[in-house]
This record gives C-alpha cells, sequence and structure tokens, in this order.
C-alpha cells in the first residue's frame, strides 16, 4: 500500500516520523514523506529508500515569501497541490498526518479519492497553545495566531471524520474518548525507543559524583531552571561544586536566560549549557550520565503528552528525575525507576539530587528503567499496534 506522511516541518530530521516512515517500508509499503521545505533542498529526494516530497523552493531563504509559503495551514495552497500532486498516481493510499494543523488538508486531498485519513496526534494543540501562553511573559504575534480555542473548535470540526488517531499516551487517549470519539478509531502507539538504540550498554553506577544529562528545547514550560536553581540549593546545602555536574544540551527561547542564572549562580564549573549536538555526542553524555531530569512545570499539555526521553534515560539505566507531570509520574510511580519532586519545588528537587547521591539507588533504579523498556516500553510493541491500525484500515 502507499502510505503518505504529511509532516509540518522539514525533513530531515524528526525521530518519530523516521521510525514510522522506516517501520511501515520494513512491512512492505511504500512510503513518502510530504515535508515543510524552508531549508530549500530538493523538492524530489530519497533517503534510505524513503521518498521526500518538498514543498516547492519558492524566494530565497529567510524571506519572508518563503516562511509565509510554508506555513503549516489547512488553507495554503502550497501545502494541498504538494499533497495532491505526491499521491495523485495511487489509486489506493493512506495519509498519516503528523499534528493538528494540516488534518483538514489531508481529509481535502483524501476525500475525493475515498483515501483514509490517520491522524499522529503528537501533541494536543489546544492545550500546547495553552500552557505556552500560560508561562510566557511575552506577547507576540505568534502567541496571538497560537489560539487554544481556535485550535479546539478545528480540532472538534475533524476529529470524527478521521479513520484513527494514534496518540502517544493513554491521558490522550482518554481526552479523545470523553469527546465522543469511538474508541475503536484511537490507538496509542507511543514514542518509545528501539531495544538495540543503545546497543545495550546499561550505565554502571559507581561513585557519588552526580552527572546529570538533559537533552531537548530550552523553554519555561520544560522548568530547567528549576534544575539550576535546585543545584544551587544543593552545593550551598553543603555539597562541593565538583560532586555534581549538569550538561543541558539544546535550543529554545530559554537558552540564553539559562546561561545568565547559571553565570549569576556561579555554577559554571556544575553546569555547561551546549547548543545543538550531533547524535554521537549526545550519545556520548548519555553515556556519561547517571540521572536523567524532566523537571518540567506541570500543565495540561505535558500532562496529555509525553516525552522520548523518559524512554531513552530509561533504556540507557539511568534513573529518572521528575515533576508530578501525570504521565510521566504514572509511569515512574508504576515501574520505580527514578524520583518524583513536587511541581516547581526547587527544594524538593534539591533533596531528591541529595538521594541520587547514593549509587546503589541510582543502580537499583536505573535497572527497574531497563526491566520496563524490555517488558513494555519499546517500540517493538508500540510498531505492532501501528500495524494493527494499518492493516484495518487496508
Amino acid at each position: 500500500m502507499d502510505i503518505f506522511i504529511l509532516y509540518k516541518e522539514d525533513f530531515p530530521w524528526d525521530v518519530r516520523v523516521e521510525k514510522l516512515a522506516v517501520s511501515l517500508k520494513s512491512f512492505g509499503h511504500n512510503v513518502v514523506i510530504v515535508a515543510r521545505n524552508l531549508e530549500g533542498r530538493s523538492s524530489d529526494d530519497e533517503i534510505n529508500g524513503i521518498t521526500i516530497k518538498r514543498l516547492p523552493v519558492v524566494s530565497s531563504k529567510n524571506s519572508l515569501l518563503r516562511k509565509l509559503t510554508n506555513l503549516p495551514l489547512w488553507f495554503n495552497p502550497y501545502w494541498e497541490s504538494t499533497l495532491k500532486k505526491a499521491t495523485s498516481q495511487s489509486s489506493n493510499y493512506i495519509i498519516i498526518v503528523r499534528d493538528l494543523p494540516l488534518v483538514r488538508t489531508a481529509l481535502r486531498v483524501a476525500e475525493p479519492n475515498h483515501a483514509k485519513v490517520i491522524f499522529d496526534m503528537a501533541e494536543v494543540y489546544p492545550y500546547m497553545y495553552a500552557s505556552a501562553r500560560q508561562f510566557s511573559n511575552r506577547i507576540s504575534l505568534e502567541s496571538l495566531v497560537k489560539s487554544p480555542s481556535i485550535a479546539e473548535r478545528y480540532e472538534n470540526s475533524v476529529i470524527r471524520k478521521l479513520d484513527h488517531t494514534l496518540v502517544m499516551i493513554e491521558e490522550s487517549r482518554d481526552r479523545l474518548l470523553a469527546k465522543g470519539v469511538d474508541p475503536r478509531r484511537v490507538t496509542i502507539v507511543s514514542n518509545t525507543p528501539p531495544l538495540d538504540k543503545y546497543k545495550g550498554c546499561a550505565h554502571q553506577h559507581n561513585g557519588h559524583t552526580l552527572r546529570l544529562v538533559y537533552v531537548g528545547f530550552l523553554t519555561k514550560l520544560r522548568g530547567l531552571d528549576l534544575l539550576v536553581r535546585a543545584a544551587s540549593e544543593y552545593i550551598n546545602n553543603g555539597n562541593p561544586p565538583e560532586s555534581i555536574k549538569i550538561d543541558i544540551v539544546g535550543k529554545g527561547s530559554e537558552r540564553e536566560s539559562l546561561i545568565a542564572l547559571v553565570n549569576e549562580l556561579e555554577l559554571g564549573s556544575s553546569i555547561t549549557i551546549h547548543g545543538w549536538l550531533d547524535h554521537d555526542e549526545v550519545d556520548r553524555l548519555m553515556a556519561q550520565a547517571n540521572v536523567g531530569v524532566l523537571t518540567y512545570r506541570v500543565c495540561p499539555h505535558w500532562n496529555h503528552t509525553i516525552p522520548n526521553k523518559i524512554f531513552d534515560y530509561m533504556l540507557s539505566g539511568i534513573p529518572v528525575l521528575t515533576t508530578e507531570v501525570v504521565p510521566i509520574k504514572r509511569i515512574i510511580s508504576e515501574t520505580n525507576s527514578g524520583l518524583v519532586c513536587s511541581d516547581q519545588d526547587v527544594l524538593d528537587i534539591a533533596t531528591n539530587l541529595e538521594k541520587l547521591r547514593s549509587p546503589e539507588l541510582r543502580a537499583r533504579l536505573g535497572s527497574n528503567g531497563i526491566a520496563a523498556i524490555r517488558a513494555k516500553y519499546n517500540w517493538g510493541v508500540d510498531e505492532r499496534r501501528l500495524h494493527s491500525v494499518i492493516e484495518s484500515l487496508k
């Protein structure tokens, strides 16, 4: 079967889109990714046997015109025409549309051809927009456009027209069921790792020095300022600065603020704010770390999705230090693979850092995490669910 993945960002690269594409191809499907083209790459491409169809190159890089033509809006004719062209030679196909903005585009293209549409709901957009507003001090044109109420109305207008919806976590599924969506049309396909991602090299926990790692975007929602302040508290409690090392990897709106905070608290010897690093460098830092960090601020957005980092931490055999985000707390409590801190409580985070100095505790929590990944939270399990959905729609 021909399967088209409609993705609102540039490709490469996205871990989930890549996993979906590679998995579907391995089961004999012809897979095409239809993607944005802000970078001005070739409109026709192939990566590891996956066909890529990008939006046409318009104007120069960083120009306003190129940005406008690449906006992921369902009424943007560039998206609809590119998807129509990509599907024009297929008589029997499925569109998997990643995230809410382009769902109606997929439906408009699919309907005349009686094609099936699967919505891959990685994020709950009404909650994501609302949470971003809640923890932002700035009002911008972008924040005004990203209206939670408009996103909610848009979602309600399309959600029952879809043939199936993939969600990341139970809380997201339950939200759709509460809206009256047929439970037979909702499946959890989470963002779990393949079991061989770290080639079976579990961390060996020795000594009392803490080495924490965070990899991802640097935004207020992610609570990294709380982690920095907790590290300061940990040191003020009598622990030497060299007993804790934190590597924060990523880019985002809070990067400069985090650097300023580290300097203000004189934590330069303990905390490094990296930029965006390549996979090999990230893997090196993961291998060195003995604690993975998710000190997110609790909000409706985080309570209805799950970061793939939790599973990466667990698979690598390091305990997870998290706040009370509902699905993260549920998984950590169920598997006993980390410690849960009170929401936005710097002192509680510092207290749990003290606990994690114990290599015996870290080893026990890390071992539990590996066992949970092997038994339940791995891509092999989610991949089978994905293929069951595809088979049901053929």
